[in-house]
């Protein structure tokens, strides 16, 4: 028993798992429609039980030259350690700016609406479960160098982990409620509300004093559809329309109409293995 237990122990789980995307599109920096040669997003995942309750994750995304300017790309990579005294993660990750992140968008979900992509270090500790549907989680940002189409370079880390988060929430059936807030300087607290209503889903978010953004989606058979607005500095509307061709390949059609910008689409045909 105990030979077999150290031999559980010892074995690891490992996934792979990714996205073919083949895309039509119009960008805020291209005028006509442009046919995008296949975009590979590949997801490597590993596993390991570490035994008395202790376990580990480790993760990596890479992304094909096609997705993001031209380059083959690490969009980020993390380690989580869990346990009975809550989970302890490391991670270097592409950041949209604050809000809901839909995926109602035209190009890189509303981010280049509300800010771009900016890459960034954490570190995170999310406390054990205090109450049930209660969570609660504190990190440090750091900022890192980027190039212009926000690969992250951590070679030129710029901020170190000077920006202390924290995020409380709690969900109860179809409701969710969430309160963010950090030490940053003019950094204002955010909220943000979900409720599943069966028929359809709904998301408000709010920053005291910058963005507010709402977002519904509702199932029509094999169709998804979603409406996405974004107010405050930076505003736009955003439309998709999803249809499942089977369990793993669909065909989806987003537009989002930029103040700055203008109107944006993109026509995708996607594959998941």
């Amino acid at each position: 028993m105990a030979a077999v237990a150290v031999a559980g122990v010892a074995s690891a789980q490992v996934s792979l798992t990714g996205t073919f995307n083949l895309d039509v599109d119009n960008t805020p920096t291209v005028s006509n429609a442009t046919v995008g040669a296949g975009d590979v997003i590949l997801s490597a995942t590993a596993s390991e039980d570490l035994g008395g309750g202790m376990s580990v994750k480790v993760n990596t995304t890479l992304q094909t030259a096609n997705g993001r300017g031209g380059k083959v790309t690490n969009n980020g990579y993390s380690m989580d350690v869990a346990g009975g005294f809550g989970t302890v993660t490391y991670k270097n990750y592409l950041s949209g700016a604050a809000g809901l992140s839909a995926g109602i968008s035209a190009e890189n979900d509303m981010n280049d609406v509300a800010g771009g992509y900016t890459a960034r270090s954490r570190f995170q500790y999310t406390l054990p479960t205090i109450a049930a549907g209660l969570s609660a989680s504190i990190y440090w940002d750091a900022t890192n160098g980027t190039d212009a189409q926000g690969v992250i370079n951590g070679a030129t880390a710029g901020s170190g982990f000077k920006t202390t988060k924290y995020t409380v929430g709690y969900a109860s059936g179809p409701l969710g409620v969430s309160m963010s807030n950090s030490n940053a300087s003019g950094a204002n607290a955010s909220y943000t509300v979900t409720f599943d209503a069966g028929v359809a889903k709904l998301a408000a978010y709010t920053q005291s004093g910058g963005t507010t953004e709402f977002t519904i989606t509702a199932p029509v058979g094999a169709l998804n559809i979603g409406f996405h607005n974004i107010s405050g500095s930076a505003k736009a509307n955003g439309y998709t329309a999803a249809y499942a061709l089977s369990k793993r390949t669909g065909l989806s059609f987003n537009y989002v109409n930029q103040t700055d910008t203008g109107g944006n689409y993109r026509v995708r045909l996607g594959h998941s293995f």
